[in-house]
């Protein structure tokens, strides 16, 4: 055999193990003797999810678990509308608050790939509004000193620039320019990189998206992340027409579930008005258009036959941010855009829920009305469960037991 003919074999072999270790597609039809999942054990999601429903502790709940791009579980237990007895539908579109953080990371990363910055660039560089000023107590005295180092774009993405939103209503401005612009005057929180405050760094983020592309927040999502992966239905605004998709969102009062606000007050998803748009909340979508962005990230990048981000960009989106003073107080560790599992000790089940079964390594985040995944690269492995119901009961941890319990 000639020399080029051995290459070209060689190269095609890898190519065909790359699609089989990074699925473009998901096969709804699993071959459990592939895969090492014992499917009659799966059952116990079922038992534990319906019963949940049953005793009304939750109104519904929809998932989607796939390993090696095989879907093994994907139902929808309980009901859209409780009132109405609408029952819940796959392709129903749920509130996903904080799951939006995620999309609009990869964003930004994106322009960060093409040379439009880097990671420990200072946030002033591109927003001289961005404060050096911290607070000398975090409540309170309204004192402040210079900062000893500079925001960093890399402090943003991982929550531990101390962005202060105290007294801001993000309500009360008509585009995200003005809303981060009136933040980032006001004295921070702590010292950059020092400690992790949640949220607030989530609309500077997206506002650097808005200064490098060029482009309003919502159109550069839209042609960088969601068209390229084929993820449909996910947005900020939609026509009022596909109101009767969306999930009602439930609330526990006086051991009722009872239809809760929309906790949108006019802005989303149905305004007439549909330029404002932020980086940490306000996505809607489905549950399978999510699971095709955690598909991407466990793929090294890549999914629908499309690269959205390089493998080595999803490395580092992988590592923990904290420094090691950070991380001995917080006992948890944080990523670009994720929380990623450390083990037994980790504090993540005092911030959100997470199982012991999940490996060291996985990243995951969820919304504020309940909607949750983990990227599972140890057991090539996504999992993800919504619901719409407020505030968080402990059915997501007890569904990740049933879940890695089943595998073999």
């Amino acid at each position: 055999m000639n020399r080029f003919l051995l290459l070209t074999l060689l190269i095609l072999a890898a190519c065909g193990r790359d699609r089989e270790q990074h699925p473009q597609q998901f096969s709804y039809h699993p071959r459990f003797a592939d895969i090492a999942v014992n499917p009659a054990r799966l059952d116990r999601v079922d038992s534990l999810l319906q019963d949940y429903v049953d005793r009304g502790v939750i109104p519904h709940a929809l998932t989607f678990v796939a390993k090696e791009g095989q879907v093994i579980h994907h139902k929808a237990f309980g009901w859209r509308d409780v009132e109405k007895r609408v029952p819940l539908q796959k392709d129903d579109i749920f509130r996903m608050y904080s799951q939006t953080k995620a999309i609009t990371t990869i964003a930004l990363l994106t322009l960060f790939e093409q040379g439009k910055f880097q990671l420990d660039d200072p946030v002033s560089n591109y927003l001289p509004e961005m404060t050096d000023r911290v607070l000398n107590t975090p409540t309170g005295d309204t004192a402040t000193h210079r900062a000893t180092t500079p925001v960093l774009i890399r402090h943003l993405l991982a929550h531990t620039a101390g962005i202060n939103d105290a007294g801001i209503q993000w309500q009360d401005y008509e585009t995200l320019e003005d809303l981060v612009k009136a933040t980032v005057r006001q004295p921070l929180l702590y010292e950059p990189g020092s400690s992790w405050n949640y949220h607030p760094s989530a609309d500077v983020w997206a506002y650097l998206v808005e200064y490098f592309s060029g482009q309003p927040l919502q159109e550069y999502l839209r042609e960088a992340v969601l068209e390229p992966l084929g993820i449909k239905d996910m947005a900020y605004y939609y026509d009022p027409a596909l109101a009767e998709r969306f999930v009602t969102i439930y609330r526990e009062q006086n051991g009722q579930l009872t239809p809760a606000p929309d906790m949108w007050s006019g802005k989303y998803p149905f305004s007439n008005d549909q330029r404002f748009a932020q980086g940490g909340t306000g996505l809607n979508g489905t549950i399978e258009g999510y699971a095709r962005f955690c598909q991407m990230i466990l793929n090294g990048g890549t999914f629908n036959g499309q690269r959205v981000l390089g493998r080595r960009t999803v490395e580092i989106m992988a590592k923990d941010q904290f420094t090691p003073e950070a991380s001995a107080i917080l006992n948890f560790r944080f990523g670009l855009g994720f929380h990623v599992y450390s083990g037994a000790s980790d504090r993540w089940d005092v911030i959100r829920g997470g199982s012991p079964l999940v490996s060291p390594g996985a990243l995951s985040w969820g919304g504020m009305g309940n909607t949750d995944y983990i990227i599972d690269p140890a057991e090539n492995m996504i999992v993800l469960l919504y619901t719409n119901r407020v505030p968080d009961t402990k059915v997501w941890e007890k569904f990740l037991n049933t879940v890695y319990q089943a595998l073999e």
